[in-house]
């Protein structure tokens, strides 16, 4: 099986790269302030193939709290990482560092989820989707 090598981000690249939701997943904000995320399984024929053998749920909700659901209205592919940084710093009376921390692990945690993805723009002008996690 061959592995895909990641392209390396530098600092700067992953503070300028966009965060775009996944447009596979389904999601709805509640009155509450949270958003419910839908994730539907894929239909490939490899997962038909196990669901034969194992029970695999046609879809999954995960909810996110109300920073969450802000952090997720900010993925809409308009903000890069370094404006939601400082807009988490403002809004939640945090230094920089703290803000940069807590959003950079979040934003992570989505991606490793595939829930999102980054577009990185790089020197030679490209934008690539390289997943920075």
């Amino acid at each position: 099986m061959a592995f895909r090598r990641r392209a390396r981000v530098s600092r700067e690249e992953a503070f300028a790269s966009i965060p775009v939701r996944n447009p596979h997943v389904e999601f709805e904000r509640q009155e509450n302030g949270e958003t419910a995320i839908t994730i539907r399984r894929r239909q490939d024929w490899w997962v038909r193939l196990v669901t034969l053998v194992f029970f695999v749920p046609k879809q999954r909700k995960v909810i996110l709290d109300q920073v969450g659901s802000e952090i997720w209205a900010l993925c809409d592919g308009q903000h890069n990482v370094r404006d939601m940084v400082e807009h988490v710093a403002r809004r939640y009376k945090l230094n920089r560092k703290e803000a940069e921390i807590s959003l950079t692990t979040y934003l992570r945690n989505l991606g490793k989820r595939n829930l999102i993805a980054f577009a990185v723009t790089r020197p030679q002008g490209g934008l690539s989707n390289a997943p920075s996690r």
